[in-house]
């Protein structure tokens, strides 16, 4: 088998619920680009096989299997025997790097696809992890979706994958535009930070320069993405794609915006405005409260804690073995906030 020469790669990253699936969908749509599911396994699998330059077949038997474990990857509409046989042709001299793009490439979109220019990844969990990917892919790009922090909560608080904190989504919220603002300033062309509301309100404007970022070419009838609802019924369970990603089924809308004026209470407004503090400025979202409180602070402090903690957990679990690693970060998360999904701060 001919080794596949690289392929420029980005990624898409931001918080859940800012409208990553949406610049996701569309990316996908694009015939010249490359676009899977949702998936961490090139992250997760590199600390085994990252220095690798030689691969035998017993190495890529075992890359295959590990690959299977990886959480969502059974959701990936891929033929498994075919991607098996492919990665057992890459035996010999060849990087990490290619052997992953094989694992991209064998992925079915829903959409028609010409000659592959672009691979792109989406995953939230990497805008902490960008140092390591650009070891992977030194060309890599970032694409940043920012979305008002209060609305952000108030559509995560109507899935189950998050505790309802106010003050913890929100200082998640800040967490990672900290983190990408970071990375942004050791990587000034690598990084295109995007908000959902301007999207959503000029899509044509916007995904025109986001293109140009992307060097591919706009082609406006990437729009009609929602119109592969049926397929995706197919493939996935309604019950998932209805209540996390509805808002896929249908054009691209302002209808999403300024909800939490009319779901937050006061003070749980009170509260987003000031963990989210300067942040909000930076990003251009205009707080309602800007006077800080103390009491307001003191209200805060549990779900700031907590996240401080996991962000601090975070750091030491991923010295585990990638295994472990990999099912506390992915699964953990979720099964806290299943056991305790009923819980707000009072």
């Amino acid at each position: 088998m001919e080794k596949p020469g690289p392929i420029p790669f980005f990624f898409i990253i931001g918080r859940p619920r800012t409208g990553t699936t949406l610049v996701q969908s569309l990316l996908d749509a694009h015939p010249n680009v490359q676009m899977p599911w949702e998936c961490q396994f090139v992250l997760n699998l590199y600390p085994k096989y990252g220095s690798l330059k030689h691969w035998n077949p017993e190495t890529l038997e075992q890359f295959y299997s590990d690959l299977l474990q990886q959480w969502q990857f059974s959701a990936w509409n891929i033929d498994h025997e075919k991607l098996k046989a492919d990665l057992l042709a890459c035996e010999g001299e060849i990087s990490y790097r290619a052997v992953c793009q094989v694992v991209y490439l064998n992925y079915i979109s829903f959409f028609p696809k010409r000659e592959i220019r672009l691979i792109g990844d989406k995953n939230h969990g990497y805008t902490i992890y960008t140092d390591r990917l650009k070891k992977i892919y030194p060309e890599g790009k970032f694409i940043y979706v920012l979305r008002d922090y209060r609305d952000n909560y108030e559509s995560v608080s109507r899935v189950d994958f998050e505790l309802h904190l106010v003050s913890l989504v929100v200082y998640k919220w800040k967490y990672f535009y900290r983190k990408a603002l970071q990375a942004s300033r050791k990587y000034p062309d690598s990084f295109y930070f995007i908000r959902y509301e301007d999207l959503a309100a000029e899509p044509q404007l916007h995904f025109k320069k986001l293109s140009d970022f992307l060097g591919i070419d706009y082609l406006p009838e990437v729009f009609d993405f929602y119109k592969m609802k049926d397929k995706a019924e197919e493939k996935y369970p309604s019950d998932i794609l209805h209540k996390h990603h509805q808002s896929l089924f249908n054009p691209i809308n302002t209808s999403r915006i300024g909800r939490w004026e009319k779901s937050m209470t006061p003070r749980q407004v009170r509260i987003a405005d000031q963990v989210a503090g300067k942040y909000a400025d930076l990003a251009g979202y205009e707080r309602r409260y800007k006077v800080f409180s103390p009491w307001i602070a003191l209200q805060a402090l549990p779900g700031v804690c907590y996240a401080r903690f996991i962000y601090f957990m975070t750091k030491i679990i991923d010295k585990f073995p990638y295994r472990l690693r990999e099912k506390i970060l992915s699964r953990g998360p979720l099964l806290l906030a299943r056991i305790a999904g009923k819980f707000r701060e009072f």
